[in-house]
């Protein structure tokens, strides 16, 4: 029974896996995000260089600092001190700004085409020097001069379920990630079930069933589907993983991949794998039901009556996931977080949102884990029941007969 179970997971497996339609599902969104990647590449190669280039007049000491804060201003201070060079650069545009530091206050000057200078930063630094050349006149130590110029650090956080987390970029890496995990799950959903519909509807409207059945038993049929299919769906998901892994490491320093990092700096590896986990086990409990829906089915005209009410029931937890940013704590979007076939759009979310902590997240994956086995146990019978069976009546009618006959 083992080799015959191997037979039809690797036939399954193979026979998609090879297919066009596979690889182009799993390349299409690839193809898309280099795509994508390649014009946010060539737009900021066409901006040039946008580093602003400053000359600094009138104060050495002021200077000194600034070049030593280049890299954090994100500024390039230039060699030019004399008044009148730096005004004539920046008449020609050579420069983006001149800084002309008097005893007690300070003028930039720029031009219209100037790039943007981070004002508001230099204007700190100049006033953290003027209060520490203040606080030496006053005959302050350096410790009281440092604690004197020492700004004041307020901080931004939202408390969520004893938690705390910060509030800069929250409320849209949440949308984004709702957005991720709920699309995911519906197209992986409707396209995996859709495959293996089609494979039980070819072989039965063919007669092919009848012939592997003599051979092998229904249960090994059944078993050997889903093993297979669920396997395209764990390469589909690790070749994503390793893509998207392989595209940050190699973009990382490029600007608009630091902002993407920043907005999900609360998405940690662990929240990953377990969202990963999540979607497979979901994926597997759709695969289970449509299995038992599939074998129902007489010819291929049936296939999408019996695969609508499953997109339906996708559909679910991904709509409900939207609804989760706005009213975490909404009794029926808190009951939907533990019910399987939504709870893998819904907890994930919660989880990251800080709205539910482990230990919730955890029972939640746990009950549709221990549902997916009881589900498996159950749908066998139902498979080999009506796998060999030709009904005219309605899938759902007839799906509701086998339901009421196994009570």
């Amino acid at each position: 029974m083992t080799n015959q179970l191997f037979i039809v997971i690797k036939d399954t497996f193979l026979s998609q896996f090879k297919s066009r339609g596979y690889w182009m599902l799993v390349l299409s969104p690839l193809i898309f995000a280099t795509l994508a990647g390649a014009v946010i590449f060539g737009i900021t190669k066409m901006q040039g260089n946008t580093t602003p280039n400053i000359a600094i007049v009138g104060n050495q000491e002021v200077r000194s600092i600034l070049v030593q804060s280049e890299k954090e201003l994100d500024i390039h201070v230039s060699n030019i001190t004399n008044e009148k060079k730096a005004n004539s650069a920046l008449q020609n545009e050579k420069l983006d700004g001149v800084l002309t530091v008097n005893k007690n206050e300070a003028t930039i000057t720029t031009q219209p085409k100037s790039e943007q200078i981070p004002k508001e930063k230099i204007t700190a630094i100049l006033g953290n020097l003027s209060r520490s050349q203040k606080a030496t006149q006053y005959g302050l130590t350096a410790q009281q001069t440092a604690d004197l110029v020492q700004p004041y650090n307020l901080k931004s956080v939202v408390k969520q379920a004893e938690q705390s987390t910060n509030s800069g970029n929250t409320e849209s890496a949440n949308q984004l990630i709702a957005s991720a995990i709920g699309i995911i799950t519906v197209i992986i959903v409707m396209w995996y079930t859709s495959m293996i519909a089609n494979a039980i509807a070819n072989e039965k409207s063919s007669r092919i069933m009848e012939i592997l059945l003599a051979a092998t038993s229904a249960r090994v049929q059944y078993f050997g589907k889903i093993i297979g299919i669920f396997a395209l769906v764990t390469t589909h998901l690790l070749i994503y993983v390793i893509a998207g892994f392989t595209a940050f490491n190699f973009f990382k320093e490029n600007s608009f991949v630091k902002g993407l990092a920043s907005n999900l700096n609360g998405v940690t590896l662990s929240f990953i794998i377990y969202a990963v986990v999540f979607i497979l086990v979901s994926v597997a409990l759709y695969l289970v039901l449509t299995s038992m829906i599939a074998s129902l089915i007489n010819d291929n005209a049936q296939v999408q009556q019996a695969i609508q009410p499953i997109s339906m029931i996708a559909m679910v937890g991904y709509v409900f996931s939207f609804i989760m940013t706005q009213m975490p704590n909404n009794l029926l979007i808190r009951i939907l977080s533990y019910i399987p076939f939504a709870s893998q759009s819904m907890m994930p979310i919660r989880l990251v949102t800080h709205a539910e902590g482990w230990p919730a997240a955890i029972s939640a994956l746990v009950i549709a884990t221990v549902t997916l086995f009881l589900l498996l146990w159950f749908g066998q019978g139902i498979y080999a029941k009506n796998v060999l069976s030709y009904s005219d009546e309605s899938i759902m009618k007839q799906l509701i007969a086998r339901f009421r006959r196994n009570k």
